[in-house]
């Protein structure tokens, strides 16, 4: 792993380099190349192999942050480091160069919001688990589920004041989903979690490492935030972030029990993802 990481750190370093040196013309690439780097740096943290452990391990990480979200300012929305454009570019089937137009689709948080998206997105896929089921059991195709709403949204209420009580009752609602979610998941079988759908959707198993991963992106959002006001200084804090992902690799090399699921479930060994980072880094050149 030694010698495959000092690779990498070469090649992440060039890449780098040409950035910054691109960065004077166009801060809007660095907005993207710093999503990039955190969402990599995160799918680089070893994950349990099983996703139901992975689900109980990742929450009880995101909790630790959701517990502190009273320390923050509930009125002012924290911009994250998933733009609209890094979303389509890590979902899309085939992948469609990461662009970085002036103005980028920035998610935003609030305590209130992160609490939101962590509940909803739980609910959400709790009840896909169910409809997963029935339309490989029965050949009843899924209803979409439409009530919801994005993190591209703010609501009024997110930016309301957060009392230790509303948050409180917000921990029992979240702990809740997170325990259904859990036990709901823990009784698939192996064919239930891969199955495919016929309309080429996700399997299950993808599903909850997505959930698992994206969690973190909810949670942490405003106790991980990189600097808001200086494309440069958020670049360079996720370039260090990365580092530290990559340091901590070795101590794993070779573990069978663990994975490398990204933001969105995919699981890819640490070379293919950060090949695919310098891929997005060259895209955002090109």
């Amino acid at each position: 792993m030694q010698s495959l990481t000092i690779r990498w750190i070469d090649a992440l370093d060039a890449s780098r380099a040409a950035l910054l040196g691109a960065g004077v013309r166009s801060q809007a690439r660095l907005i993207q190349a710093a999503g990039a780097r955190l969402t990599t740096a995160w799918a680089l943290d070893p994950a349990p192999r099983d996703p139901v452990r992975h689900l109980e391990v990742a929450h009880a990480r995101a909790r630790a942050h959701l517990a502190d979200l009273g320390r923050h300012d509930s009125a002012r929305e924290v911009p994250s480091v998933m733009t609209g454009e890094l979303f389509v570019r890590l979902t899309a089937p085939t992948p469609e160069p990461l662009r970085a137009p002036e103005h980028a689709q920035r998610y935003t948080y609030t305590p209130r919001k992160s609490l939101r998206r962590v509940l909803d997105h739980c609910l959400d896929h709790l009840n896909q688990i169910d409809q997963w089921r029935a339309w490989r059991d029965e050949g009843i195709v899924p209803v979409p589920t439409d009530g919801w709403v994005p993190s591209t949204v703010t609501l009024p209420d997110d930016r309301l004041p957060l009392a230790p009580r509303d948050l409180d009752a917000w921990l029992w609602r979240i702990d809740q989903a997170a325990r259904l979610l859990q036990q709901r998941a823990a009784s698939l079988s192996a064919e239930e979690l891969d199955w495919l759908p016929p309309d080429g959707g996700w399997a299950l198993r993808r599903v909850l490492h997505h959930v698992a991963r994206t969690e973190r992106l909810y949670a942490a959002a405003l106790d991980e935030a990189l600097p808001a006001t200086d494309a440069h200084g958020s670049y360079l804090a996720a370039c260090e972030r990365l580092s530290e992902a990559l340091g901590e690799l070795d101590r794993r090399d070779g573990d069978a029990s663990v994975v490398f699921p990204g933001l969105y479930g995919v699981l890819r060994s640490p070379g293919e993802i950060i090949d695919d980072l310098l891929t997005m880094e060259k895209e955002l050149l090109a």
